[in-house]
């Protein structure tokens, strides 16, 4: 008979859902949530981020007796010791000492157990929870690879890699929580806030409609067909960054979200964010794109 331990109790209908369960789970969110190359990073932060949960003494207190038990310390601890002197080892135990609390001090190797930083919690003795090896696999993920996307644009400037390496455990550690919280919730049966989706490509057809259901007759109307078409020819252009300039009323709204609309397709992006200065603008534009998406956006 394989014991089964729990992670979460639904009380409503008094349902349970397993460590290894939710941790699947959370794993495969984690990874959906991210970009390459953190993919198999924030999977396996997913998929440990809850092995404290084997030990016994969290099975005892999650089936009601009044005891107190750490387990985000374990799945840091794990992944420091199973990924030895591994920058990304590092990374994930970082995100999962934080996903109830907060990312932790890191402090120092001279850290002890009754310190709060993940040095200090990593030394910490827990209960056996050797349990996750009958149901966990990993994924395999590189350092090296890791290590060259974290100093590509640098210049072997040391300040700015720690600034991106925050930048990159904060990244993680969202996915992570996120991940978290929304199969928890959803398993506890609460209501879980849709997650943004979006069809580019659908909605790129639509804007498309909308811009052949122009006709130029007059001369500003020509004019204007004249410079939207000088926009788009600098869809074959590579950069990281465009400017547009254009009159008022030449409809710079329409062809920036064009524009963006054929980058993010291109490379395969998830997200368009408008960066706008006014809530009257904000509020405007909204209302134009609605008009033009409608439930597609």
């Amino acid at each position: 008979v394989m014991l089964m331990y729990i992670a979460h109790i639904n009380e409503k209908d008094d349902n349970y859902q397993s460590v290894e369960e939710h941790s699947y789970n959370v794993a495969k969110l984690a990874e959906a949530f991210s970009i390459q190359p953190m993919g198999n990073v924030v999977f396996n932060a997913g998929l440990f981020h809850d092995v404290g949960k084997f030990q016994a003494l969290f099975q005892r207190r999650i089936s009601g007796e009044d005891v107190r038990v750490e387990h985000s310390g374990c799945g840091a601890q794990l992944c420091v010791k199973n990924y030895p002197n591994s920058l990304l080892g590092f990374v994930m135990a970082y995100c999962i000492a934080g996903h109830h609390s907060g990312l932790p001090n890191g402090g120092s190797k001279n850290d002890t157990a009754d310190m709060a930083t993940l040095y200090g919690r990593i030394e910490r003795e827990y209960e056996d929870y050797s349990a996750w090896k009958g149901s966990l696999s990993a994924k395999p993920f590189s350092d090296s690879q890791f290590i060259s996307f974290l100093t590509a644009d640098c210049n072997n400037d040391k300040r700015k890699i720690i600034d991106k390496l925050a930048f990159w455990i904060r990244y993680c550690f969202s996915c992570l929580t996120d991940a978290d919280t929304i199969d928890s919730a959803g398993f506890c049966g609460e209501d879980i806030v849709a997650p943004m989706k979006t069809d580019f490509k659908r909605c790129l057809m639509r804007l498309n409609e909308h811009f052949n259901s122009f006709e130029a007759h007059t001369v500003l109307q020509k004019k204007r067909s004249a410079i939207q078409a000088q926009v788009f020819e600098g869809l074959q252009q590579s950069g990281e960054i465009y400017t547009i300039n254009m009159p008022t009323g030449s409809g710079k709204t329409l062809c920036s979200v064009k524009f963006a609309l054929e980058k993010a397709i291109a490379a395969g992006k998830k997200r368009i964010i408008y960066v706008i200065p006014y809530n009257s603008i904000i509020d405007q534009t909204a209302s134009v794109f609605e008009g033009i998406f409608g439930r597609d956006m």
